[in-house]
C-alpha cells in the first residue's frame, strides 16, 4: 500500500530550493508514494515542471506575510501590510503561532498523511512540526554557522527540529551548523538530486556565439543579489583586465542588484568584456562554452550549480562555502578561502597555467553523479 507523504515548501520562487524540490519529485517511485506540496505562500517565479502525480495545496493568506521584509514594507509605506507583519512577528516571537498553525492546518488539509517533509529552512519547519503526522522530517539548505534568518525566533525553531524524527542538511556543514546551533541530535547528509541527463542533453543545444576565441571565458549563474556578491566578481574581472588578461566574464541571472551592478561595470570601463545575461531557461550551452565557472557566493547550502557545471564539462572555481569541497574534491577545480584577494588570486593562477585548468577539464570527462545512491537514501527515510 503506497504510502501518503507531504511536502512542505515556503514558495516556489526561483531559486536553488526550488529546482532541487523539482529534482526530488521527479525522481520518487509514485507507486509507492502518494505525494502532496503544500505552498504555504503561494506565488510562482519560475516554471517549475511537477510530476502530474503531485497534488499542489495552496496556503492561506495569513502565511503570505512569512517572507515579506519589514524594510521592503516600511519603503513602500503599506501600512497595512506594516501591522500584519507586525502580527505575524509577535505570534512567532510569543509561539501562539503553534496554535494558529493547528486550525490552519485543519482548514488547509483534509487528509492525513504517514510522512511530512519540512523541505525549506524557517517556517515550514515550525508549519510541520506542529501537525500530527507520525513521522517529521525537516530538509536544510543553509550554512546557519554564515547565515541564519530564523535566530531571531531561536527557541521556537529550536522546539520545532527537536519535534523532528529526523533532520536531513545537504551538506556535511550544513548538517555541522545545525547540529552546533540547535543542538541536535538525529541528523543525515543527503546530497541534492541532480538532472544530469537533462543538463547534459541541454548543454548540446545550439546558441549565439558570444564567445570569443582570444580571450578565457568566465561565467556565472545564480541570482544577482547580496549572497552571490557578483560585485566581487565585477572587480575582480576589472583588475584582472587591468593586470593585461584577456578575459570575458558573463553572468545568467535577474535579481534586486543588477542595474547597480551594470553600473559599476560601466564606471570600471568594462562594458565590453562583462555581460549580464538576464535569466536563461536553459543556461547550460552558456556553461559549456565557458573556460571556466566562478562562484563567488557569501554562503551556500550546497552549491548546485558547481554540479551543473561539472556535469556541463566546464570546471570551477568557488569560494570556500558549504558542499564546495565535498563537490570539487580536488578532482574539478579549486576552492579558494571566502575574500575577494583569494578568489582574484586564484583566477589568476588557473589563467597563468592552463595545464592544471587542462587537467580539470579531462578529469571532467570521466564525472559520473550518482542519482541512484541519493534516491536510495531518500526512499529508506521516507519507508522508515
Amino acid at each position: 500500500m503506497a504510502k501518503d507523504v507531504l511536502f512542505v515548501v515556503d514558495n516556489l520562487v526561483m531559486g536553488g530550493v526550488t529546482k532541487v524540490l523539482e529534482n526530488l519529485l521527479n525522481n520518487l517511485n509514485y507507486k509507492k508514494y502518494n505525494v502532496d506540496l503544500l505552498v504555504l505562500h503561494y506565488y510562482e517565479d519560475m516554471k517549475v515542471e511537477l510530476p502530474h502525480n503531485v497534488k499542489v495545496i495552496n496556503g492561506n493568506k495569513y502565511f503570505s506575510y512569512v517572507d515579506e521584509s519589514i524594510k521592503k514594507i516600511v519603503k513602500n509605506k503599506d501600512f497595512k501590510k506594516f501591522f500584519k507583519k507586525l502580527k505575524l512577528v509577535f505570534n512567532l516571537k510569543s509561539g501562539r503561532v503553534k496554535k494558529l498553525i493547528t486550525k490552519s492546518r485543519k482548514e488547509i488539509l483534509n487528509k492525513n498523511y504517514d510522512v511530512e517533509i519540512a523541505f525549506s529552512d524557517g517556517f515550514s519547519h515550525i508549519f510541520v512540526a506542529n501537525g500530527e503526522t507520525p513521522n517529521k522530517i525537516a530538509w536544510m539548505h543553509t550554512d546557519i554557522s554564515v547565515r541564519n534568518d530564523s535566530k531571531r525566533y531561536y527557541k521556537l525553531v529550536k522546539e520545532s527540529l527537536h519535534k523532528m524524527n529526523l533532520c536531513v542538511g545537504v551538506s556535511d556543514k550544513v548538517v555541522d551548523s545545525y547540529r552546533e546551533y540547535y543542538n541536535l541530535e538525529r541528523l543525515q547528509a543527503i546530497h541534492n538530486i541532480i538532472n544530469d541527463e537533462k543538463i547534459r542533453s541541454q548543454a548540446d543545444c545550439s546558441i549565439d556565439n558570444i564567445f570569443k576565441n582570444d580571450r578565457i571565458s568566465l561565467i556565472s549563474v545564480g541570482r544577482v543579489d547580496a549572497q552571490k556578491n557578483y560585485r566581487r566578481l565585477v572587480n575582480i574581472h576589472k583588475k584582472l583586465i587591468d593586470d593585461g588578461y584577456k578575459i570575458q566574464t558573463f553572468i545568467i541571472g535577474d535579481g534586486i542588484e543588477k542595474q547597480e551592478l551594470e553600473e559599476l561595470v560601466k564606471e570600471n570601463k568594462n562594458v565590453d568584456s562583462f555581460k549580464f545575461l538576464g535569466r536563461k531557461d536553459n543556461p547550460f550551452p552558456y556553461v559549456k562554452n565557458a573556460d571556466l565557472f566562478v562562484l563567488s557566493s557569501i554562503y551556500e547550502g550546497l552549491p548546485t550549480v558547481l554540479y551543473e557545471s561539472i556535469i556541463a564539462g566546464t570546471p570551477c572555481i568557488t569560494t570556500d562555502v558549504a558542499g564546495a569541497n565535498e563537490i570539487l574534491d580536488n578532482k574539478y577545480g579549486v576552492v579558494v578561502e571566502n575574500n575577494d584577494e583569494a578568489l582574484y588570486i586564484g583566477i589568476k593562477q588557473l589563467l597563468d597555467n592552463k595545464e592544471l585548468l587542462n587537467k580539470y577539464k579531462e578529469n571532467l570527462k570521466y564525472y559520473k553523479f550518482d542519482k541512484q545512491d541519493i534516491i536510495k537514501k531518500v526512499e529508506k527515510i521516507l519507508d522508515n
